[in-house]
């Protein structure tokens, strides 16, 4: 059996590390005998450390960690990592996440499955529910597995595997540097503050081509408390979790080509194939988030483009990509030929079409809507560029 421990990570909030702890306490470990390490960065107050002294930890080993000075979110996560040396895995919680009780035993059999898949950069617990890049709800597309694959590390519950967390470590030694733009690359995440650690992993998996395995259904949420970070506590981050506990999961092998794959924009990687076209000269942009049309020959967006529209597809299916992929023909998604220019004029009832197509997905509330409808539309304003 691979040798997993647990770290909980903690700054200065007392409250939150509580409530992470005692979800903790409440999880089924299998009988297995499991560390537990608490992470405190220097704050100049000893109360979460005095917390953590208090706490009970039946399923083996509590081991506190202190550090003398202030490292930083960015430092003090990447440290947390340091405890692989004597782990196959470790599995990660900052302190506004919570687990589902059935947490450990889906860590545990994706553990086994994916250690030694080269593939692989890492394990989420969470389920994407929104694709924050564009806010605007993210819908994986299921298969008979229980999990997929996303070209997109995780903070909000993850697991590490040992060879490969240290490869990472190893690459953002030499590429710690500011992140600037690129075109392969969400460009939101430059924006990121220089204390986030996530927008190095995730541009690690898009430069070395790796990937995190997603499950269908969350193992774990955020919370989004007051911090660093966070200047106001919000609940956009919350997924549904996991209840009770699990049986033998069923996950995909890397390459299958039953299994699905979206890449670092959430976009699904199989279409090139569904459109009769070569992988390499297709740039899927239904969300809208990418900014660099020049490098590929055609493109697949819902954004009005002045190149000549090959054809077009409705947004009826969900999630969006079924449209492609099962040829259903309207007036919403466009695939262009870069090669050819053309002024298009924007087709009013097809942007009403979409607004309505992902404003559905949060009920018949009224006032709800007329709130989402206004940030949806801002969303859809680069469309009409």
């Amino acid at each position: 059996m691979k040798k997993i421990a647990i770290v909980a990570i903690g700054y200065n909030r007392v409250p939150s590390m509580m409530r992470l702890v005692n979800a903790l306490n409440q999880a089924e470990y299998e009988n297995d005998n499991v560390t537990l390490f608490i992470s405190i960065d220097y704050s100049g107050t000893d109360e979460l450390e005095n917390y953590a002294k208090t706490i009970t930890w039946k399923q083996g080993e509590k081991v506190i960690l202190t550090h003398p000075s202030r490292l930083g979110l960015r430092k003090h996560i990447l440290t947390c990592g340091d405890i692989l040396k004597d782990y196959d895995a470790l599995i990660v919680f900052e302190d506004d996440i919570v687990p589902a009780t059935s947490f450990y035993q889906y860590a545990k059999q994706a553990v086994q499955f994916y250690s030694k898949d080269e593939n692989v950069a890492g394990i989420s617990l969470y389920t994407h529910l929104l694709n924050e890049q564009v806010d605007l709800p993210f819908l994986p597309s299921k298969t008979k597995f229980d999990a997929y694959f996303l070209q997109y590390a995780q903070s909000w519950g993850q697991v590490w595997l040992k060879k490969q967390w240290f490869e990472f470590k190893e690459w953002y030694e030499n590429n710690s540097g500011e992140l600037k733009e690129e075109p392969n690359m969400p460009s939101f995440l430059a924006s990121w503050p220089a204390t986030s650690w996530l927008k190095y992993h995730i541009k690690y998996c898009i430069e070395k081509n790796k990937y995190f395995v997603y499950p269908y259904t969350s193992f774990s949420t955020c919370f989004s408390d007051v911090g660093v970070h966070t200047k106001m506590k919000e609940t956009r981050l919350q997924v549904p979790l996991h209840e009770g506990g699990i049986n033998q999961l069923n996950f995909p092998v890397f390459g299958d080509p039953e299994a699905v794959y979206y890449d670092s924009f959430f976009e699904r990687e199989c279409l090139a194939q569904h459109l009769g076209i070569a992988n390499e000269d297709l740039i899927v942009d239904i969300y809208g988030h990418h900014t660099c049309y020049e490098e590929r020959r055609f493109v697949l967006s819902k954004k009005n483009l002045n190149y000549k529209i090959i054809k077009s597809f409705a947004l009826e299916y969900r999630p969006h990509e079924l449209n492609i992929i099962n040829n259903r023909e309207g007036h919403e998604i466009f695939l262009y030929d870069t090669s050819i220019e053309s002024h298009n004029k924007v087709n009013k009832v097809s942007m009403n079409n979409s607004l309505q197509y992902y404003l559905k997905l949060y009920g018949r509330n009224k006032k709800l809507v007329q709130i989402l409808s206004h940030n949806v539309k801002q969303k859809f304003l680069p469309f009409l560029k």
